[in-house]
């Protein structure tokens, strides 16, 4: 699935938030090959520089800080 299809799937707010939390995810897949770094490392980064867990988010607003700061980098 490419950057953009899953993008447009994690602002869908119609589908749960673990699927969407689960496009984010595989967004941080190209977003981790463009920063040439794995995608264990930008979760663990997002992580700690969001204050957000991308991995298993607990609240809309939780998965969408973790998501735009992503983004931003």
């Amino acid at each position: 699935m490419s950057h953009s299809s899953a993008r447009k799937k994690v602002f869908n707010t119609a589908m749960p938030l673990a699927q969407r939390a689960s496009h984010a995810r595989s967004c941080a897949n190209h977003v981790a090959n463009r920063l040439g770094m794995t995608r264990s490392e930008l979760l663990i980064k997002v992580e700690k520089e969001s204050g957000s867990n991308l991995e298993s988010p607990l609240t809309e607003e939780e998965l969408m800080n973790a998501f735009n700061y992503m983004e931003s980098l």
